[in-house]
């Protein structure tokens, strides 16, 4: 029988049975959960002398142990028994929520807060009274304990501690986020109040380094960055031009990487293996080697020890070394020619999809000789391709089938997951930017797609916009339905691009090419998320014409409404600074650049478009766009898990899964499952061209572009035609990039309890701690 449980002040006291089950009715309260059956299950893991943090703990562990798909309540009931423990820890033992101020003074006073927030900017009864401290009750059992475990600010660990105590609530953690993202408003209390609004209602959220850092002392908010390798080994230049040689690249990315930014890294400048060195007369060792050392900088700097170094290599495919950059994740073979750490991708020009449908050779020209190739696109790029073909042998490298180098880069995709297939031209005829500069490759993520050059490095702010949150119903001819809140909408998007526009001007930046890209360009990337919850709660299948026509209208309304946000910001702050000769400034929005209009318009039978686009064309070039770029579609695998709901545009991956996390395992239940209709299939259960088809009809309306996973069973008897047919398909409708191709966990396929390892970790939709980009 236990007698004694040690306090947390370190006395003991005797156990009380009733005292346990009141704390766990109250947590209970209003949910479809049984305290008494929780609690038997508990008082067996007790021993004498266990302390009080432990039995909350083997509570928590229990009521999580209980969740499933018919006891979804138990996903909130672990939560809110968090929710104890993590007041209790804050407070020393008070259960009343502690005022704002008395955080943040003691937050700034041991150097984790910026100074600036306690220094009489804000007024602290304004917001104090703004916290509603019952949205912590949001919060399920996944999305309390990611935020507990990687967002609230700790104390330095003491001893054998793996981290320090907290001593920041969840609420205080929005409203950390607001301050720090309002502390150059005009009226910075009001907006922070506007902001945090947005995000403690898991409307909109913003990315993982913007929750990291915002309001802290060193606030490196962006969650992307871009740049390019020069072939120079090192520069003349030690102050502009510097990172733009090899080792300059590779030592950019190391301090990008230490706070914390994703980045892709475009290597197609850099000559090829046997590639003549006039300065020495000798022949260089290629690209391989170099993608060598960037792959163990991204091991070596882990992203400031709080996640793993993440880096995107890219290459286009007349570079004589791409066929062996294909090669880079392949498990057998000469390891000094892999690199099983970054994460390889093409740049695919539209002459290379070309010769691939004629059955015609392709041709390898090394950049040493042919530099011009690197900064064309479209029918400039196919006409000074096809001359060096034609008229110019001496610059050809090397050649083969075109269909056998697509065989090959698809043969790595299937094997690894590598190269991912991205798409030059469509960046590039699309890009609002394009009279400033070429886009030579995307982000970690390929949800960016921005220029690069020796002087610019470019960068993106990123946020999701909660579709599940925005969900209405109405009632039309008797008949009621699940529908988006087109109003509500609008005034989200339009806080949540405030919000990463002041990004832009708060933000830390590790490299001085990035801040002058940034400064000048000023892009942002609004994304959404809750996408299938949102289809699964309207009664869509994923699989319909009728999913396709939705997507459609509801995309549009979120470019209307980010564009004429946008337009408002400035013509209170101004244009961005390079927003003359901007598509923008002749009135050519991205519904006009389309690719392969005849065919996107046949993917469904809605209207082409249904928003006053001429409105926005008028608006825009009279007060111009404060953002070069405002959306990209990010994946969302943290901040989605979160606020509760479907991770950016993916299908459902698995329906049920085991997670774990300190306290041991527990069941997460797709949210799609909560609507009580048919059950919504997975992405393995669809057909894959319906993918690709919502992406482009999606991509209509966005400037940047989608994180765009496919998905196949490698059990399920695929075949090359199929695939190839997929990312033709990809090309032809002008979807901009793809990402992975996924394969399903082990417990899709054998009901194993651990995701399968062969893809890795980044990014993963499978994968709750995952934080690359969102």
């Amino acid at each position: 029988m236990l007698k004694n449980v040690q306090k947390r002040s370190g006395s003991q006291v005797q156990f009380n049975s009733d005292k346990l089950l009141n704390a766990l009715v109250i947590a209970g309260k209003g949910l479809d959960v049984d305290a008494k059956l929780v609690l038997d299950a508990v008082i067996p893991q007790l021993y004498e002398g266990i302390s009080t943090h432990e039995i909350q703990e083997a509570a928590i562990r229990t009521a999580a142990g209980f969740i499933a798909l018919d006891k979804q309540d138990y996903r909130f009931f672990a939560a809110r028994l968090m929710y104890q423990r993590i007041i209790k820890e804050v407070t020393g033992g008070d259960v009343e929520y502690p005022s704002l101020e008395s955080y943040i003074a003691k937050g700034v006073k041991i150097g984790r807060l910026n100074p600036v927030l306690d220094s009489g900017l804000f007024n602290f009864k304004q917001l104090n009274d703004a916290i509603d401290p019952s949205r912590d009750l949001l919060f399920d059992y996944q999305g309390i304990s990611a935020v507990a475990d990687r967002y609230l600010i700790r104390l330095d660990p003491v001893g054998k501690e793996r981290k320090g105590k907290i001593i920041e609530m969840p609420q205080h953690f929005f409203m950390r986020v607001a301050m720090g993202l309002a502390i150059n408003e005009p009226h910075p209390t009001l907006r922070a109040i506007e902001f945090y609004n947005v995000l403690s209602t898991f409307d909109f959220m913003s990315s993982t380094p913007t929750l990291f850092n915002a309001g802290t002392p060193r606030s490196q908010l962006s969650s992307c960055y871009l740049n390019t390798v020069a072939d120079t080994l090192t520069s003349d230049d030690p102050i502009n031009a510097r990172h733009a040689s090899i080792y300059g690249t590779i030592e950019e990315c190391a301090m990008l990487s230490k706070w914390a930014g994703g980045i892709g890294t475009d290597w197609t400048r850099v000559r090829g293996e046997g590639a003549l060195i006039k300065g020495t007369q000798g022949k260089s060792a290629g690209t391989i080697p170099y993608l060598k050392v960037f792959n163990d900088t991204a091991v070596a700097v882990n992203q400031g020890g709080k996640r793993n170094g993440a880096f995107a290599a890219y290459m286009e495919p007349w570079h004589p070394d791409f066929p062996a950059f294909c090669e880079l994740k392949k498990n057998t073979g000469d390891e000094r020619r892999r690199a099983h750490d970054i994460f390889p991708a093409s740049w695919i020009p539209d002459e290379f999809m070309k010769r691939v449908k004629a059955k015609a050779e392709w041709f390898f020209i090394d950049p040493s000789v042919a530099p011009e190739l690197h900064d064309l696109y479209g029918e400039a790029f196919s006409k000074r391709y096809n001359e060096i073909v034609e008229n110019e042998p001496e610059k050809i490298h090397s050649q083969m089938p075109a269909r056998k180098l697509w065989r090959k880069m698809l043969t790595m995709l299937f094997e690894t997951g590598h190269p991912w297939v991205n798409f030059k031209d469509a960046c590039n005829l699309r890009s609002p930017q394009d009279h400033v500069g070429v886009v030579h490759n995307s982000n970690l993520c390929t949800e960016i797609t921005l220029n690069t050059s020796d002087d610019e490095t470019a960068v993106c702010n990123l946020g999701s916009v909660n579709l599940s949150r925005h969900l209405i119903e109405v009632e039309e001819n008797g008949e009621k339905y699940i529908t988006l809140d087109s109003a509500k909408l609008k005034r989200t998007v339009s806080t949540a691009m405030r919000m990463l526009d002041n990004v832009i001007d708060i933000n830390f930046y590790p490299s001085e090419r990035a801040r002058a890209s940034n400064l000048r360009h000023r892009p942002v990337g609004l994304g959404i998320m809750g996408y299938t919850e949102w289809l699964a709660a309207a009664g869509y299948e994923w699989d319909s014409r009728e999913h396709l026509e939705a997507a459609d209208r509801m995309m549009e309304w979120v470019s209307y409404c980010a564009i004429i946000a946008s337009c408002e910001l400035a013509q209170e702050r101004g244009a961005y600074p390079s927003f003359a000769g901007s598509k923008w400034s002749k009135g050519i929005l991205p519904i006009d650049t389309v690719i392969n209009k005849d065919a996107v318009a046949a993917l469904h039978d809605g209207e082409w478009s249904t928003c006053d686009w001429e409105g926005v064309r008028e608006l825009v070039m009279t007060f111009g766009m404060r953002n070069s770029n405002c959306m990209a579609i990010a994946p969302t695998a943290t901040i989605s898990n979160i606020v509760g709901t479907t991770p950016c545009i993916e299908p459902v991956y698995q329906r049920e899964y085991t997670a774990s996390n300190l306290g041991g395992d527990y069941r997460v239940i797709d949210p799609t499952l909560r609507y009580g209709r048919k059950i919504i299939k997975t992405a393995f259960e669809i057909a894959q061209t319906w993918l690709i088809k919502a992406a482009a009809v999606r991509g209509k309306w966005i400037d940047q572009s989608q994180s765009l996973n496919i998905f196949v069973d490698k059990d399920g008897g695929i075949d090359g035609p199929t695939l190839s047919g997929w990312y033709e398909l990809a090309w032809e409708l002008g979807c901009k990039t793809t990402y992975y191709l996924r394969t399903p966990s082990s417990e899709v396929k054998a009901k194993a309890e651990s995701p399968a390892p062969e893809l890795g970790k980044m990014c993963a939709v499978d994968n709750p701690d995952c934080e690359s980009c969102q």
